[in-house]
Formats: C-alpha cells, sequence, structure tokens
C-alpha cells in the first residue's frame, strides 16, 4: 500500500470523515474515490477503517449518553459561573434502537381490512408518503377507502367486524 493511502486511512480512522481526513493527510478526495474503485487492498484496508471508526463514534455516542458533557453556564465577564453535567436522551434512544431493534424500533400494527396488504406489492405513490414521515395506517387506511369507493373492495360484514375486534 502506498504512503499517501496509509496517511488517508490513518487519519480516517482519527476523525471518522473522508473530508476530514483528506485535509488531514492531503489526499484528494478524487484519490480516495478512484483507490476504492480500482484497488481491492486498498477497499479493503478501507472497510476496516471504516469498522474502526464507526466504533469510534459509538464509543463517543456511549460516553455522551452515560457520562455526560460538562457544560459552562452562570457566564459572568466571560468567565463561568458553575458547570453542569448534561446526557444526551437522543444519543441514548439510538443506542438502546441500534442493540435492541427488536424491543425499541418502531412497529406497526395493521388490523381489519388492511391486515392482508402485501407492503411489497404498494405502488410507489403510497410508499413514497409513508417514507416522507406520513403515518403508514393513513395511507393504507385512505388506499383501502379508495378500493371501496371504486367497488374494488367490499366492506367486512358487521359480523366479520366484530370477529376482527375480538382478536
Amino acid at each position: 500500500m502506498k504512503p499517501r493511502q496509509r496517511a488517508f486511512l490513518s487519519a480516517y480512522r482519527e476523525t471518522c470523515n473522508v473530508v476530514r481526513a483528506c485535509e488531514v493527510s492531503r489526499v484528494g478526495r478524487s484519490s480516495h474515490y478512484r483507490w476504492l474503485a480500482e484497488d481491492p487492498d486498498y477497499r479493503e484496508a478501507f472497510d476496516l477503517a471504516k469498522e474502526q471508526a464507526s466504533d469510534k463514534l459509538e464509543s463517543e455516542a456511549i460516553r455522551r449518553a452515560f457520562e455526560g458533557v460538562e457544560t459552562p453556564v452562570g457566564w459572568y465577564k466571560g468567565v463561568p459561573g458553575a458547570f453542569v453535567r448534561r446526557y444526551s436522551d437522543t444519543l441514548l434512544i439510538f443506542l438502546l434502537k441500534g442493540a435492541m431493534p427488536e424491543k425499541y424500533s418502531e412497529k406497526m400494527e395493521v388490523r381489519g381490512l388492511l391486515k392482508n396488504i402485501n407492503l411489497e406489492l404498494l405502488p410507489d405513490e403510497p410508499l413514497a408518503r409513508i417514507a416522507a414521515g406520513e403515518d403508514p395506517y393513513a395511507v393504507l387506511a385512505g388506499m383501502a377507502q379508495e378500493a371501496v369507493s371504486r367497488g374494488l373492495l367490499s366492506t367486512p360484514s358487521s359480523a366479520e367486524t366484530e370477529d376482527d375486534n375480538r382478536r
């Protein structure tokens, strides 16, 4: 591996950022991306450096979530009067979601008319609305309502609705 490649990878492990690593190592971004495309050994070394950088970022997130960060408060004539330790609930939430996605990830339960919809068969428009943050249940319910109004889907009988409510 070339010295410039080693310098970039070392800087990347420290900075966790391609642009910053380019500045520190004085390697152009285009060189880095060209090496990734053309040099399998470099690509493998970069993948390892990326894992190490990710571990470093995760360690910092854990530190800020659990140990907190001392923040100056009560300034007088440019001098802080005290320091307050602040913790990051947001980082803690992300760490929990990453560590235990089955318990902390966002979940959606679809019932009634929507329970048998294969989400992989949805058209692009409703998927784009859901991806943009619209409530998935509302999007799917609107689609079902539209299908009923067009006569493509029948509404359940009152007995079927009562059965669904009991489940």
